[in-house]
């Protein structure tokens, strides 16, 4: 990733081989990891420690809460913090079971890591480009 600023990224997921491979790639797309929580109750302090610009948060989450109900907390505390719910669960079960709160990408597992450093990328992209739009005109009139 050819950036001045790095995503920052958070984890969410009880699965260490697959936290593993999650916290790899989006390392090796330039991300800065700032943590990794395996249930909702390390998340939250996590999150509240070192916001994030994503989260890849698990779904099916082992503990008190699951990965539901930490995105509906996520939402309502940190509505810009760019949401990926991952999933080994089918698509449609999952649509049904959201009622409204919407994680901004669902990735189906196991997930492909080129399929998250594109996503991780054209999103964090679009954001900057959002944030200072004057910055982008500065460059696009040289």
């Amino acid at each position: 990733m050819v950036a001045s600023v790095q995503p920052k990224v958070a984890i969410v997921e009880d699965d260490e081989i697959l936290a593993f491979m999650l916290d790899e790639t989006c390392k090796s797309a330039g991300c800065n990891v700032v943590g990794r929580a395996a249930n909702a109750a390390d998340a939250i302090k996590l999150l509240r420690d070192a916001p994030p610009d994503f989260l890849i948060l698990d779904f099916a989450l082992d503990g008190d809460h699951d990965g539901l109900e930490l995105l509906e907390a996520v939402k309502r505390s940190s509505p810009d913090m760019f949401t990926i719910l991952v999933t080994g669960w089918d698509i449609n079960d999952i649509a049904a079971r959201l009622d409204g709160i919407q994680p901004d990408r669902i990735l189906r597992k196991p997930v492909m890591p080129h399929v998250l450093t594109n996503l991780i990328e054209t999103s964090f992209a679009a954001r900057q480009d959002r944030r200072d739009p004057g910055e982008l005109e500065t460059v696009t009139r040289h």
